[in-house]
């Protein structure tokens, strides 16, 4: 029982500071390093965790939050203007538009998911190290990243198919299955030598 309650207790805390929207990527960092914690350590506190580690990190990764916003609210405004497009006149140019967005999607969705698993590889970098080894951690195994992608879809569609779940694991379960499937991959030795 211990995995459901503290992956719970994590989803919980990373939900409510996460109440910002920008706040989103700085409460899934701090959920991230709760869990390594966790996960590594053994200290089943995640709760009180992910308020002490969204305390000790938000400065550094709050523009990271806002730049998430901005480029998911880009990559949604441009999605509804392409499928408008595709819909009433159909074009060359909307549907290379259409094929060029989906790749970048899933760079941005990968990037996200891979940046506090980075934060909890090297709590006391900046944020530009945790973007440069996040997109080291995606580069390294992209079957590995693409698989955790379709783990996180899968389980996202089944936190819409039973709606009580989310408040609870829809933050903490892509930071887990991200911790377990990136951070496993490889040696923080051989991370830090490579940047």
């Amino acid at each position: 029982m211990a995995y459901p309650m503290n992956l719970a207790a994590a989803g919980l805390a990373a939900l409510i500071l996460s109440l910002a929207l920008v706040s989103a990527v700085p409460a899934g960092i701090a959920a991230a390093r709760a869990m390594n914690g966790w996960l590594r350590d053994g200290d089943s506190a995640v709760f009180t965790a992910t308020f002490r580690e969204f305390r000790a990190t938000w400065r550094r990764s709050l523009p990271l939050g806002v730049a998430a916003v901005v480029a998911c609210a880009m990559l949604v405004i441009n999605a509804a203007f392409l499928g408008d497009q595709l819909t009433s006149a159909p074009g060359p140019v909307a549907l290379v538009l259409t094929a060029a967005t989906v790749p970048v999607s899933i760079a941005v969705a990968l990037l996200l998911l891979a940046i506090p698993v980075a934060a909890a590889r090297r709590p006391e970098a900046t944020r530009r190290d945790w973007v440069i080894e996040a997109g080291y951690l995606t580069a390294r195994a992209p079957l590995r990243a693409l698989f955790l992608l379709a783990l996180v879809i899968a389980a996202w569609l089944t936190f819409y198919l039973v709606p009580a779940l989310a408040p609870f694991f829809a933050l903490s379960v892509p930071g887990y299955l991200a911790l377990v499937t990136l951070d496993r991959s490889t040696d923080t030795r051989t991370t830090k030598d490579s940047l």
